[in-house]
């Protein structure tokens, strides 16, 4: 039987972020997204896309790295795919609000776990076992737009206590980059990035 998810893209780039970041990975951006946060920079991905066998992605794949981005990766079931990258290493980008856990039986797959700042407008669509639940090769990612934002970041790391990295990045044109850098000084987060 032959399986298909709805594909809006495939790249290949150095990655911007994250652990990987600096080094060149295929992108895999699929189509949907349960979310619609008010700095979305990739809403073009919750519609625009083409039904792809699974056999004819992993053909485009040209890295070890692979980043499944959208839109919202995990609104489609993605377990053939990850099935076929076996070998890789796959980060999968993910918003915060949909279950992670099914995922943890595969050994080559890790996440980027977003935590949506109140300035996103979706920070109730959190789903917080998902912060329980992180392990050390997962990512913990906060995008803040306003003070706000970052003292919320603050209570969500000192409430989880994340095991896994934890990287703060600016809603661009929001907030300046040097206030983040002020603000894990003046609390002494030495462990983010």
């Amino acid at each position: 039987m032959n399986y298909s998810l709805c594909v809006n893209e495939i790249f290949d780039s150095i990655d911007g972020e994250g652990k990987k970041a600096g080094q060149l990975a295929t992108f895999i951006r699929l189509c949907g997204c349960n979310l619609r946060c008010s700095y979305c920079d990739t809403a073009y991905a919750f519609n625009e896309g083409r039904h792809m066998d699974i056999a004819d992605i992993i053909a485009q794949v040209s890295y070890p790295n692979v980043t499944l981005t959208g839109g919202e990766p995990l609104c489609q079931d993605i377990h053939a795919l990850l099935e076929g990258l076996k070998g890789h290493s796959v980060n999968i980008e993910t918003n915060g609000s949909m279950d992670i856990e099914p995922y943890f039986k595969y050994d080559h797959v890790w996440f980027t776990v977003d935590y949506k700042s109140l300035s996103s407008d979706m920070a109730n669509r959190m789903l917080p076992e998902n912060f329980e639940k992180l392990r050390p090769q997962d990512v913990l990612k906060f995008v803040v737009g306003d003070e706000a934002d970052l003292r919320q970041a603050l209570g969500v790391y000192r409430l989880y206590r994340p095991k896994c990295a934890v990287y703060v990045g600016a809603v661009f044109g929001k907030i300046e980059p040097r206030r983040i850098v002020e603000f894990m000084k003046e609390n002494r987060l030495t462990d983010w990035h």
